[in-house]
């Protein structure tokens, strides 16, 4: 750990192209691990490589499985279709809004047998 190289919240704000503030909001969340000394915030080399490995993730998105409506992240994307071992992905709108908690090919299958 002495060998790991830390950054300053500036230098990783200029390392990534955005602002200060926007650093310091996800170090204060608790998003962007970081080590405080004092009054000030170090990052590590690592932890900020997790990070960006993670929000990349997130970023890639997907299609809802019952409205089609496609979403730049997979935040959207989060819950699943309740049968078992489907993984056909709902999103926000269609499981809060709406009540969906099954795939259109689950949601058929349940009005036959009905």
């Amino acid at each position: 750990m002495a060998n790991e190289e830390y950054k300053s919240l500036e230098e990783v704000a200029e390392m990534l192209g955005v602002t200060y503030q926007l650093i310091y909001r996800l170090v204060r969340s608790g998003e962007l691990p970081a080590v405080r000394l004092g009054k000030l915030y170090r990052v590590s080399s690592r932890d900020l490589n997790t990070y960006l490995e993670r929000s990349k993730g997130a970023a890639e998105g997907g299609t809802c499985s019952v409205c089609g409506t496609f979403y730049k992240s997979k935040k959207s994307l989060e819950q699943t279709c309740s049968a078992d071992g489907c993984e056909a992905a709902i999103c926000f709108d269609c499981w809060n809004r709406l009540g969906v908690r099954t795939c259109p090919a689950h949601t058929s299958n349940k009005k036959a047998t009905a």
